[in-house]
């Protein structure tokens, strides 16, 4: 590479081209260099893209939800999620203060470049870094919203004064106004050697993500309804079937990605989540639970339900598509290649995945996940190469669907909602108000982003969690294989009679301790002092 003084470490391909990731200084150089060519510019800006390097991230706090019990009893999360731990401004396990910082001043620095320096490339060229960076810089932004309500520090460039918390409107503004930028100068597509870099379409689905948690609900709606117009031009589309969306590669419902190539870039995913089992002594650590699958639906649109006698004779039959894509359950086949002799899922009481306590290996609700798990891989020490997917496209259509209903457009958002819910080869639901329409909502999000990592955040945003996740039990299904091979199902307690615990505080984190000591101007929110 022309005129450049790094030497690059081999760490990702990526999902656009074969690039590194982190720079190695060997020599002196002037930050001049990196605008000497449109490559040393790209390759500056492919250090941004390890931000979302994050396969399966977003289990963590499903942890916390009501859709996943974590089997190792001392597991931080489940502590949290029992209130045997608590947040507090010296500790909170969801912390990303800093993190997200240090992230906000890289791209500060980077912009602060591009302006002393950026005229030496094409305009063109320099607003499409600007803009690249500047949606990662929205994206960190969003992440400390979500946690604390948009009341933040907003550093819009370098400095080292102390800043006090803005108002959590003008952080949704900053955000809006760099995704906007974003969007207006991203491409619709890049070529396929540099496929997976941030586009328009990125940039709008962040926004309207944002705005969604913002409760503008008409800008929010308006980025989503820009992505759908990049769909009906062909570049965004739903899979026909949805299993495929978690195996293909590269696909057409991505619309921000991160891709792995093995050797060069993996995971451990499948090491820690399949079922124990598998080879390499899979750990089957986060087990579906039963209010998780409950919710998947018949193949008919009914709703499951346990008091009904035929669905609980055989609840594992005539479930619609998502619940077999998503749930491993007793009987379900998997690796039916590698393991041709028993490649069924036993998670019966004795069984080779069996009903375990917690603390030991193996269920303690009688499910493991599938989806995310690549069924092909044959040895799992850390060589998943599953792509992430930070947003799809159905993502997208439930925002639209969300925040159309907020203004009073049931129609509208449930033509949005149906699409989702047709690829799946499920019946369109109706709805004639909010409050009915809400609930057909929060169900689809449910088992169509189920172990994505939106649960815990959308109870939050919708004052529920305070209620979902309080006082309650979870649970699980113990199941017991008598001697003529029938199944006995019991719904049972997977907390061991312990309560969850949310504090209504949650619904804002309190700002770190270690922020208010180096930071006169910034003060502690009043339900944390």
């Amino acid at each position: 590479m022309k005129n450049c003084k790094y030497i690059f470490v081999v760490l990702s391909l990526f999902c656009f081209m074969a690039c590194n990731v982190d720079p190695v200084l060997v020599d002196r150089y002037s930050e001049e260099i990196v605008y000497e060519n449109e490559e040393n510019f790209d390759m500056r800006i492919y250090t941004f893209y390890e931000i979302l390097n994050g396969y399966g991230s977003g289990l963590a706090t499903d942890v916390l939800s009501d859709l996943v019990k974590i089997n190792q009893r001392y597991n931080d999360y489940n502590y949290l999620a029992l209130g045997l731990t608590r947040i507090t401004s010296s500790a909170n396990l969801l912390n990303i203060w800093d993190n997200r910082y240090n992230h906000i001043r890289f791209c500060n620095e980077f912009l602060r470049d591009t302006e002393k320096y950026g005229d030496k490339l094409p305009d063109e060229i320099r607003k499409r870094g600007e803009a690249e960076v500047r949606f990662f810089r929205a994206m960190m932004y969003f992440d400390l919203a979500r946690n604390h309500q948009g009341s933040v520090v907003l550093i819009k460039e370098i400095t080292s004064e102390s800043l006090p918390i803005c108002e959590p409107q003008e952080c949704w503004d900053f955000i809006a106004e760099d995704l906007d930028f974003a969007g207006e100068n991203l491409p619709e597509k890049w070529i396929d050697s540099k496929r997976g870099r941030i586009t328009k379409g990125g940039a709008y689905g962040l926004k309207a993500k944002a705005m969604l948690y913002a409760q503008r609900w008409k800008e929010a709606s308006d980025a989503a309804a820009k992505v759908i117009a990049l769909a009906d031009k062909g570049i965004y589309r739903l899979l026909p079937n949805y299993e495929d969306v978690f195996k293909e590669k590269r696909n057409d419902e991505a619309i921000i990605e991160y891709a792995y190539h093995a050797p060069e870039l993996t995971h451990s995913f499948d090491k820690v989540y399949a079922p124990p089992s598998d080879p390499d002594n899979s750990r089957g650590e986060a087990n579906p639970t039963e209010e998780c699958v409950s919710e998947f639906q018949m193949a008919d649109g009914r709703d499951f339900d346990w008091n009904d006698p035929e669905m609980a004779a055989a609840p594992y039959e005539n479930r619609e598509p998502r619940f077999y894509a998503s749930i491993l359950y007793n009987g379900a086949t998997w690796k039916a290649s590698q393991k041709p002799n028993n490649p069924t899922i036993e998670t019966f009481v004795g069984g080779k995945d069996g009903f375990t306590a917690s603390g030991n290996l193996g269920t303690v609700t009688g499910y493991y996940i599938r989806k995310l798990l690549d069924e092909s891989l044959t040895g799992y020490a850390n060589t998943g190469e599953q792509t992430y997917y930070y947003m799809r496209y159905a993502e997208v259509l439930l925002i639209h669907a969300e925040a159309l209903a907020r203004q009073g457009d049931i129609q509208g958002a449930l033509f949005s909602l149906n699409k989702v819910r047709e690829r799946a080869k499920m019946k369109n639901v109706t709805a004639t108000n909010l409050n009915e329409f809400m609930k057909l909502l929060r169900h689809e999000r449910v088992v169509e982003l189920a172990f994505e990592g939106h649960r815990y955040w959308d109870l939050r945003r919708w004052d529920l969690a305070k209620s979902v996740l309080n006082g309650v039990n979870f649970h699980g299904c113990r199941i017991v294989k008598t001697e003529n091979g029938d199944f006995i199902y019991e719904l049972v307690d997977c907390d061991e009679g312990a309560k969850r615990y949310y504090d209504p505080k949650y619904n804002r984190f309190p700002i770190p301790k270690l922020e208010l000591d180096r930071n006169l101007k910034c003060e502690q929110f009043d339900e944390w002092k």
